[in-house]
């Protein structure tokens, strides 16, 4: 599932590296490698998600949504760079004509689509942007019911107990971006941290808004993993409830690896390579 703006754990830093399968940690993958993930260690900087680099950017992150639905981030992020270079503004990406854009992004597929949806969510920005206290329905969202006590064209404040959400009225904005924006972006925008870590936090009661967030995107569910391993917690995606990792668990969480899903949950495998004095590869 594969609908927001994802640097995908898979594209570390430089968009054009070909996407990494599996950690040097290990010989080769103990499962499927498409089921797989390479894990940094739980004291690096960053993950590797593109939603990382933009989060203060939410417009472009959302735009990166939109190249990244059904597009492999080995190929989307390339071209997405060079959309940003061509369309530095909201302003520039709302002015341009569809086909130009549509040209530019001929090599992604569905690029009528896509160029439509850029551009429509820019001029929606500029007429609507996201604002604290203003909230739009999104159907469904994130449980099945929500959003329909919330009339199509009405805005509900902050202390409405009604599930609503500041980016919802926007084009093109579906279940990915809407989680990638809560984990990265929410937090700022409401002025409650200067980040989505917890930084310069206005209270000391905060909790960022990604622990409180269940996505369906599998790299999306690989950092909240990691995130909540650097806390000491092994996370279940479906029931959101948290079980104290294990002191195993911790060291593999700070030795960076390979995980694996099961049962859609990221599971890191815990048996690092290591070289006998005979040039032989034994397992720990």
């Amino acid at each position: 599932m594969s609908h927001l703006i994802k640097y995908s754990v898979h594209q570390r830093l430089t968009p054009r590296l070909r996407p990494q399968k599996i950690s040097p940690y290990f010989p080769k993958p103990l499962v499927d490698p498409e089921s797989c993930l390479p894990f940094p260690p739980i004291d690096a900087p960053s993950f590797g998600l593109v939603q990382e680099q933009l989060a203060h950017d939410p417009f472009r992150l959302l735009i990166a949504t939109i190249f990244l639905n059904r597009t492999r981030g080995g190929v989307a992020l390339p071209v997405l760079f060079k959309v940003f270079d061509r369309f530095p503004t909201v302003e520039a990406m709302a002015s341009t004509d569809p086909s130009t854009l549509a040209s530019m992004i001929h090599c992604l597929g569905f690029q009528n689509q896509r160029a439509k949806k850029c551009i429509t969510l820019a001029q929606t920005w500029l007429a609507f942007p996201p604002t604290k206290g203003k909230r739009y329905r999104k159907l469904h969202y994130p449980c099945k019911g929500d959003g329909r006590d919330i009339g199509a064209d009405e805005t509900i404040a902050d202390d409405d107990a009604r599930v609503g959400w500041e980016i919802a009225h926007l084009p093109g904005v579906g279940p990915y971006s809407l989680d990638s924006w809560r984990i990265f972006c929410r937090d700022e925008l409401r002025g409650l941290a200067s980040d989505w870590i917890g930084q310069g936090a206005s209270k000391t009661s905060f909790s960022p808004e990604w622990k409180s967030v269940l996505p369906q995107d599998k790299e999306l569910r690989a950092y909240l993993t990691w995130m909540w391993l650097k806390e000491g917690w092994v996370w279940d995606r479906h029931t959101a409830e948290r079980t104290p990792a294990s002191e195993r668990v911790m060291r593999a969480a700070r030795r960076g690896g390979v995980a694996h899903e099961e049962d859609g949950n990221w599971v890191l495998e815990m048996s690092p390579v290591k070289k006998a004095s005979n040039g032989l590869t034994v397992w720990s």
